[in-house]
């Protein structure tokens, strides 16, 4: 039984060098991008190296694992000289690739500013570049790293071959005793390796936007490792590089760089909030029954959009689009895809440059949906969420703490920022199973949905919210904007086609603003150049989006996963293969039964389309979603 302790402890010392070689490779990827980081202080880069163990952890568990599991094999082959000598193998071969990964990125972070992902493989062995002609030039630009890589995997080699005599080579019988202890071994450390692997306890495995839980966007490729950047993006769907028309003609039709506004800023606060799953349908503005009593009153008093989109389907994406002005066209939600810890230009962001505190507030167990770090990657100072909160007498049993509670003390908690303020609000109780508190069951209609009573109770929850709002200082001078997340499902035959499914609620409110009902077309994505535009935003910033506020209106499109779809005015195009395939005129038409495309016709929308496409795909996969400027 010694004996089998001398293995499990000579394992565990070669797992513990491997984590060292990682702490060099992160410390020698800070050095030679350095001056990317010049902001970064001594002491948060020794918090990178601590928190980067997790990270580190995934990667060492993941490309490690074979090698663990043959190395707890308590049986007597594990001491020939023919099993050492393929253990040694596998040990080698896996951790210097894996090394030669992060030494890459030494050298190609400067040009995407980020992390190598798994594209990168495609574009090398898909013949998206032409590598091996390349690779000459690269091997002579970067000689010393090569000779640096060198001298690191011979350390490697003879750092495991000297852990390797430490060990005790002697084998013993194996006993039924020893046979039990041996099997509990074995088990845990395939427990601890898949625990690595996982990234932790928690519901959902590591992910790449789980990083801005522990640094700010900027320093996000420090806390990672390269082979941690390549495994988790290697089965989420990349983006193709996209060319529909020449780069020039392009800029003709689409610029996403909004131009700084030339009147005085106002230091007015920002409150956002986001009702999960309501529906246009379920408002005063659907010609349906309403579900929304208040909403419906603040309507009347607000600057109203009667023909708002949202920019996706789910939470995960609706909240980038709403706070970053992101909308997703790819098949993966965007803060789950290998993209997600891009370089964006938020709303906090852009308004901490001018003083602006900011929180994320939603109810939900932190961590849920990764909103937690994406609050982090878009540069809030703070996440507000359920264990901030701190009482689960409030608990749901299921998402989080009850809206009603919730959002009135958040409007307490909100009196305790420094002003001026962006605070987004993120509710929670009519999400799926769609409960209400027990003492307000039978309290709200039920409908034909099963969500209608959650909606009922979600909006009682808000009026609470803006009750207690109203005492508080900063209300009169707090610009208020609300809208959905995204839609819920429905069996109408308006509001579960194309159209219909994408149709919210948005409005626009202030005290003693003068009442406005809009009909243009709006969406998720305008919400950060809306508000942009009414502060007068004094400096240069990157949206897809276009402020309501302006004379123009831009085309609304979203992407479903196989179609991109186009919003003008009354009409809803279908683009398939980058080509307008339908048409109808939503307004007159609810039900989409007469096509109205025309190839002959609508040909400047279409260059529009492509073109706002092409860009997207060209900045997303650049990294290159945030104003630069020229030099």
């Amino acid at each position: 039984m010694n004996v089998y302790k001398h293995q499990l402890k000579n394992l565990l010392t070669q797992i513990v060098f491997v984590f060292l070689l990682y702490a060099v490779c992160r410390l020698l990827f800070f050095y030679f991008n350095r001056s990317y980081f010049s902001d970064l202080s001594f002491f948060e880069l020794l918090k990178l190296l601590f928190f980067g163990l997790r990270f580190d952890a995934f990667s060492i568990a993941a490309t490690n694992a074979l090698y663990i599991l043959l190395c707890v094999t308590p049986f007597k082959y594990y001491h020939s000289k023919l099993y050492q000598g393929i253990l040694s193998f596998i040990f080698v071969i896996t951790n210097a690739l894996a090394i030669l990964l992060n030494f890459i990125d030494f050298a190609f972070f400067p040009f995407n500013q980020k992390r190598m992902t798994f594209d990168m493989f495609n574009a090398i062995f898909g013949g998206q570049t032409e590598f091996m002609k390349l690779l000459p030039h690269f091997l002579t630009q970067y000689w010393y790293l090569v000779i640096l890589y060198a001298l690191f995997i011979y350390v490697l080699i003879k750092g495991h071959k000297r852990i390797n005599k430490t060990e005790e080579r002697t084998s013993t019988d194996v006993t039924l005793k020893n046979a039990i202890i041996y099997f509990i071994y074995f088990v845990l450390s395939a427990g601890f390796t898949v625990l690595g692997i996982r990234g932790g306890l928690q519901k959902i495995p590591i992910v790449l936007v789980d990083a801005a839980a522990y640094t700010s966007a900027k320093f996000i490729p420090v806390v990672i490792n390269t082979p941690f950047s390549v495994l988790k993006s290697a089965d989420l769907t990349e983006m193709k590089p996209l060319t529909l028309m020449p780069e020039e003609e392009m800029k003709k039709y689409y610029n996403p760089i909004h131009l700084p506004d030339t009147g005085t800023f106002k230091n007015v606060n920002v409150c956002v909030i986001i009702l999960e799953s309501f529906s246009k349908e379920f408002t005063g503005i659907s010609n349906r029954k309403s579900y929304t009593p208040f909403l419906d009153s603040l309507m009347s008093k607000s600057m109203l959009f009667t023909n708002a989109i949202s920019n996706g389907k789910t939470s995960i994406n609706g909240i980038p689009a709403v706070v970053a002005s992101m909308p997703c066209f790819l098949d993966n939600q965007y803060l789950n895809s290998m993209y997600s810890n891009n370089t964006l230009q938020t709303l906090p962001n852009l308004l901490k440059e001018k003083g602006y505190s900011s929180v994320f507030y939603h109810g939900g167990t932190n961590g849920t949906m990764n909103f937690n770090s994406f609050a982090q990657l878009a540069g809030y100072d703070a996440y507000y969420g359920r264990t901030e909160f701190n009482n689960d007498e409030e608990y749901d049993g299921q998402w989080g703490i009850w809206d009603e509670p919730f959002l009135k003390k958040t409007a307490a908690e909100i009196s305790t920022l420094k002003q001026p303020f962006f605070a987004s609000i993120f509710t929670l109780s009519s999400h799926n199973p769609y409960k209400v508190p027990e003492k307000y069951q039978g309290k709200f209609p039920k409908g034909n949905y099963e969500i209608t009573e959650s909606i009922g109770y979600a909006d009682y929850s808000l009026r609470q919210f803006f009750a207690e709002a109203r005492k508080q200082p900063w209300f009169d001078n707090t610009l208020f904007v609300v809208t959905a997340d995204h839609t819920s499902v429905s069996d109408d035959p308006f509001y579960s086609n194309a159209i219909g499914q994408h149709s919210i609620p948005l409005l626009i409110y202030k005290k003693d603003w003068t009442p406005l009902v809009e009909h243009k077309t709006i969406q998720h994505i305008d919400i950060l150049p809306t508000i942009l535009d009414y502060l007068n935003y004094d400096k240069p910033y990157y949206s897809f989006g276009q402020s309501a506020f302006s004379a123009n209106t831009q085309p609304v499109i979203y992407y479903t996963g196989s179609n991109y779809y186009c919003v003008q005015d009354s009409f809803l195009y279908t683009l398939s293969n980058y080509d307008f395939v339908e048409k109808f005129n939503f307004k007159k038409d609810s039900l989409l039964t007469v096509n109205l495309a025309d190839p002959k016709k609508d040909r400047e929308l279409l260059n529009f389309c492509r073109a706002y496409i092409q860009n997207y795909n060209r900045d997303v996969i650049g990294n290159k979603t945030y104003y630069q400027p020229s030099k």
